[in-house]
């Protein structure tokens, strides 16, 4: 569209030029430099996405199944001090698995607004394409976004996020960097509705390549009371990367275990996970 723009003005403009005085092209630089700067300001969008090919031993009635994984399309820019982000086609999946806000700065605090994750646990918010197994621990949300407005900052150290949502929906997470690069983080995040209030804790140690996270939640309703999921990781070097998850899920339920190891080969990614109930899942997502 840029490109249209400029090249119907210089066309038009390069009639009639034998008779062009010096204001004529003075003008003419002047009002070249005033779209372009316009132009400039309003950016290009950017457009990412990720693909995942699968295969379970077990789809759940005792069959072996291929089938898709993880994927998402999104695009994403600024326009004037306003950022934009959304999901182009999200294959079929629920509104709560799109993405769909804008973002702005006022008053020194960050803000986003429309369709987003929640600030609960760390795990349900990561990115489906960052994420190491191939499913969520479920704690905080699973993944799924709501609607709201959020507020976001830091302080040194500390990470604040307060997210107020539909039916009197209140969420608010609280970091804090106990030592900048490796080192540990503490997360606090509490949620309150009309149905039921939920509470997460979370700690998180890192030193070289290994890594250690914990999270412990808390709900009312029942859902996740006294619900635990531990997480180690050791990255082997660039390609391999190893990962243990031990999962409760509160109530009477029983403990999963959960391995993953994933492998990097150039714009893919290999993971091979498996569990307590020997079901296998190989998947290999391609990010572009």
């Amino acid at each position: 569209m840029n490109k249209l723009v400029l090249s119907a003005l210089a066309a038009s403009v390069a009639i009639g030029t034998t008779n062009a005085s010096e204001g004529d092209w003075a003008g003419l630089d002047a009002e070249l430099n005033t779209l372009t700067s316009s132009l400039d300001n309003h950016g290009g969008p950017a457009i990412s996405g990720y693909l995942e090919a699968g295969y379970d031993t077990d789809d759940g009635s005792g069959d072996s199944a291929f089938g898709s994984g993880r994927h998402g399309v999104n695009m994403s820019g600024s326009v004037g001090g306003y950022g934009y982000n959304f999901d182009l086609d999200n294959f079929g999946q629920t509104s709560q698995s799109a993405d769909a806000f804008v973002t702005f700065e006022m008053g020194g605090i960050g803000w986003t607004m429309g369709d987003f994750r929640a600030p609960t646990t760390a795990n349900h918010l990561i990115n489906e394409e960052d994420m190491h197994f191939m499913d969520r621990s479920g704690l905080g949300g699973n993944g799924a976004r709501t609607t709201g407005l959020m507020a976001s900052g830091n302080m040194d150290a500390l990470g604040y996020w307060i997210h107020i949502g539909d039916a009197e929906e209140l969420t608010a997470r609280v970091s804090y960097d106990v030592m900048s690069g490796d080192g540990i983080n503490l997360s606090v995040a509490y949620s309150m509705d009309d149905l039921a209030d939920a509470s997460w804790m979370e700690a998180n140690i890192s030193s070289g390549p290994f890594g250690i996270a914990a999270t412990i939640g808390d709900n009312d309703a029942g859902t996740e009371d006294d619900a635990m999921v531990l997480h180690a990781s050791y990255e082997v070097n660039d390609t391999w990367a190893l990962g243990l998850r031990s999962s409760n899920a509160g109530g009477d339920t029983d403990d999963t275990m959960d391995w993953a190891v994933t492998y990097a080969d150039g714009g893919a990614r290999w993971t091979f996970q498996t569990n307590d109930d020997d079901d296998l899942m190989i998947g290999c997502i391609v990010g572009f």
